[in-house]
């Protein structure tokens, strides 16, 4: 049987003289594990590849990273941004590559960053630091360190519980951003104990992605959290 092959959004950063896209190896474990071919995509010239890289993928892993740039949802706070913003291609690889495979009804899992920017690209906006303008934020790790654990609570009747088969689930968090207003056409489906949002999906077309503020490939090992990675594979 030949395994669908699962794009990954890459990091994208300057080393030295050039510039470099990588992929973090829990990722790949994730998806090997789950059933699938993993493989980092990088930015095509020209938006028609974009879409030929889409009819060549069967699911689409949005990876978490840095910082969403104040200029692309209205923030007013950049000084809270992490020194690490995201370069200008990979977030119009990112937008443009989602909104490809949406038009297909190819599947998407979105992690951290990937659900904050899908909450941009609709129209929604974010807390440019939990600590300082959310009241009452809970520990939700280090960004670009160590993870917290925290539950999370998911609507029962939404995709993402039916997919990880809870709706109480332990979850390792590890960012310092957050859904502030949500975009519109999008819909809640799991919050965090202080009351962030953790869960998104789209009102009229749940299945063509499910978003998570968490990071599921960092505990993979647990059969819930794994659950998202093969919601991509069970599509073939």
């Amino acid at each position: 049987m030949v395994k669908p092959l699962i794009g990954i959004n890459p990091y994208y950063f300057q080393y030295r003289e050039d510039h470099w896209n990588a992929t973090k190896e829990h990722y790949y474990r994730a998806i090997y594990e789950a059933g699938g071919i993993p493989v980092t995509l990088h930015y095509p010239p020209s938006a028609e590849q974009v879409e030929t890289i889409v009819n060549k993928i069967q699911g689409l892993v949005m990876a978490g990273g840095p910082d969403l740039s104040v200029e692309l949802y209205g923030g007013q706070h950049p000084e809270l941004l992490d020194e690490d913003v995201i370069h200008p291609q990979r977030e119009a690889f990112d937008r443009a590559i989602f909104l490809a495979m949406r038009r297909q009804r190819k599947p998407i899992l979105a992690i951290c960053l990937g659900l904050q920017h899908i909450n941009v690209i609709y129209g929604g906006n974010l807390y440019e630091d939990l600590n300082t303008q959310f009241p009452g934020a809970l520990d939700h790790g280090e960004f670009n360190g160590a993870w917290q654990e925290h539950p999370v609570n998911l609507d029962a009747a939404s995709l993402v519980a039916e997919i990880m088969g809870c709706d109480h689930c332990p979850v390792a968090s590890t960012h310092h951003q957050g859904i502030r207003r949500l975009g519109k056409g999008l819909r809640a489906v799991g919050w965090a104990p202080d009351g962030l949002i953790e869960a998104v999906e789209d009102e009229q077309h749940p299945e063509t992605f499910i978003a998570v503020q968490w990071h599921p490939e960092l505990t993979a090992e647990r059969p819930e959290q794994l659950n998202l990675f093969r919601w991509l594979i069970r599509q073939e």
